[in-house]
Formats: C-alpha cells, structure tokens, sequence
C-alpha cells in the first residue's frame, strides 16, 4: 500500500507519455534494488529537461510542453536506464585520499578531461550488507569528470556505483559512476585508519629488495614504508605538473651502503598534489607500482600516501615592499606552489632533461646536494601525458 502511493504520487510529476513509456524502467529497477521508488527517475527526467546542452532541440520541438520535446527527454533517459539496469547499484561510504583531475592524451593530439579518485570504501548492497573497508579506484572520463568538481581529498561522500572488473571480490574494487545516479554527497562516517588499512592489505617491502619484486600489472602493488628525502613538483614537455619524490628506508641507509658508496634509494613519480603534502623528512606509507628501467634502475609511481610523521613543505614567501603592489600581493596568496628542498636533487639529474627538469622558484635556495639521484626514464616521466582508455592502464603508462 505504501509503495503504491508513492507510485501515484509521484507519476504526476511526469508528463503523462512519459510516465506511460518509463513505468516498466521504475518496475524493474525497483524490483532489482537499483531504486527503491520512482523519485531517481523522476529527477533525472527532470534534470535532462533543464539541461542547456538539449535546449536548442527542444525548443525546436515546440517546447517541454510538447509531447514531441517530452517524447525527446524520456529518450534520453532511456538510454541511460538501459544501461544502468544492467548493472548492480550499491550504496559507497568513500573516504577519498587522492583527486586528481587532468587531461591525457595531450601529446598525442588526442586530449580527454580524465579524473582518477582513490580511497576507502565501504558498501552495502540492496539487502542492507556491509562489506568491510576496502580500499577503491574510481576513473572518471569526458564528461563525467564534472560529478567531481566539488570532491575533495580527506572528504567523506555517499552516493551510488557499480563495480568493474572483478565485483566486490577484487583486491582493489574498481569502482564505476551509474549515469543519473551518481552524485557524491557530503556525509560524517566512521572510517578506519588509513595506515592500518593499507597494512592489512599489502607487505611493506624493503626498498633494497624491490629489485627482485617488481610490479606485472598496472594494479600490482607495492607497500613502501619510507622517509622523504626530496619533493618537489615538475613540468613535462606537454605543460603538466608532476609530483617527484626521492624515498629511502632502513634498507638503504645502511652503513655498507653507504661504505660502497652505493646510492640507494627510490626514484618516484606521483602527482602534485601529494608532494605538496610531505616534505623532506616525512615518513610515509607509500602504494606504489615499481618499474625496472635497465640503465636507470628502479623507479615507482606513487598510487597514494599516508603520512606517519609528516612534515610539511616549505612555503613560498614574497616580499611585498608596498601593500599597493597588487602583483607582489598576488604570488603572497594559498594559489603560490610550494618551494621544495631535498638533500637528494642535484642540477647534473635533470640536465638535458626537459621532461622532469624541476622549476626553481626565484628566490628559493637548493642546498648543496649530498648524493647524486638516478635519472628516472622517459617513459616514468609522463604520466601526466599519456593517452588512456577506459580500462585499468588509464591510471598508468604501463608497458
């Protein structure tokens, strides 16, 4: 009785050929658990209605009052019902630790707004079950990346996803947008501990012994427990930003590395953002995929950081001579990068070496490098640039 008057209630807010053409969409996904009344469809009918990407066709189809324009609309959220009610819709409790919205496939002429989120997850299914915490990836592409606009690290968000590869069974849980469904809403919950988490999940490996336990896939992790010998952000040929950091452990900070003089450590390339959170001495807990590069030895791309002592880096300072220098006042505001020192960097590292070569802010002052750092390749450099597709190597330039 309950449900029948919500159905009656709501129908009305329907133009009636759609309400006729859409009720055997609501019967099915009300029966499958992907809704639990027809409000989700109700709104995105009348979301499409308003969007100003179809104004022009429905004003040339006489208006919304048109069944004709109204015939339109119910099109176009058939097709995106067609494919939702094919997939399983789950409820995502998400701690998100990484945002990082850029666009790939620039230096291939093929550019795409992309957004790739990481996290913790935790989801119930139509039944009510909770799953434990897990950790989740979530790509984004075209225009979908604007469902994250306002999504932010360390925030905490429900809304509704389906899952790829692998279901709720995967290591990782590759987490999917559900078209008209999606919409990360701001909510308190209770998660647990990053570190622990990812302890759970993965064995920290000694740097020293990365070389023997290299990454196959572009999901085959690596759990680093490391202090932060550089960070800074760099630029690539195409004009993105990188993060770079230098890493070292136990393993390498031995006194018979250091007698052979054996310049141990762990080149690694992640985003910007990251390398704005921990500075030099920070000790992290870092996931990361972990290449071989032959000549230039070992180098990671950092998925995600959890900072166990951080330490923040410095921050870029101006001068302002007159408070009506308006420019002076300008590079004083939170938008100015951050200045980034590390022992590790030397000039000779990136000379020659227009992909990662760091920008050195005026006025900031590098000291005199202990140790030369092996040059990351090409290839582990341009993670920013390379073109993806909507599969697992989006997140990677894997070979």
């Amino acid at each position: 009785m309950v449900m029948a008057k919500k159905n009656a209630g709501s129908k009305s807010a329907l133009p009636k050929t759609a309400a006729t053409r859409l009720k055997p969409f609501i019967e099915k996904g009300i029966a499958n658990g992907v809704f639990v009344d027809d409000s989700i469809v109700v709104n995105l009918w009348r979301t499409k209605a308003q969007d100003g990407q179809f104004k022009e066709q429905i004003q040339q189809l006489g208006g919304i009052k048109n069944e004709l324009a109204q015939n339109f609309v119910t099109d176009l959220v058939m097709v995106d019902l067609s494919a939702v009610l094919r997939r399983q819709r789950y409820t995502a409790h998400l701690d998100i630790w990484e945002v990082n919205h850029r666009t790939v496939g620039a230096a291939k002429g093929n550019p795409r707004p992309a957004c790739f989120i990481i996290g913790q997850a935790v989801i119930e299914d139509g039944g009510g079950a909770t799953m434990e915490s897990a950790i989740f990836r979530m790509s984004l592409w075209d225009e979908m990346t604007s469902l994250a606009d306002d999504v932010e690290a360390d925030g905490s968000y429900v809304t509704a996803v389906t899952t790829r590869k692998g279901g709720l069974d995967a290591e990782i849980l590759d987490l999917q947008p559900l078209e008209g469904l999606t919409n990360f809403a701001p909510e308190k919950f209770d998660h647990g501990d990053r570190a622990e988490l990812l302890k759970e999940m993965y064995d920290v490996t000694p740097i020293a012994e990365l070389d023997d336990n290299i990454s196959r896939t572009p999901t085959d992790f690596r759990l680093v427990e490391a202090m932060v010998s550089f960070s800074g952000v760099q630029n690539s040929r195409a004009g993105n930003q990188f993060g770079k950091m230098l890493l070292k452990d136990d393993s390498t900070m031995t006194m018979e590395a250091i007698e052979s003089g054996e310049n141990l450590l762990l080149n690694a390339i992640t985003s910007s953002a990251i390398v704005g959170r921990f500075g030099k001495y920070s000790r992290i807990l870092a996931l990361c995929t972990v290449k071989d590069n032959g000549e230039y030895g070992l180098s990671a791309n950092i998925e995600t950081a959890v900072g166990l002592v951080v330490v923040e880096p410095p921050k870029a300072t101006t001068e302002t001579k007159d408070e009506s220098d308006d420019a002076a006042s300008y590079f004083q505001t939170a938008s100015t990068p951050a200045i980034v020192v590390g022992d590790d960097d030397d000039d000779d590292e990136d000379e020659g070496d227009d992909e990662s070569a760091s920008d050195d802010s005026e006025g900031s002052e590098d000291p005199e490098p202990e140790e030369e750092a092996p040059e990351a390749p090409e290839e582990a450099k341009t993670t920013e640039d390379d073109d993806t597709s909507d599969s697992d190597d989006d997140w990677d330039d894997w070979d």
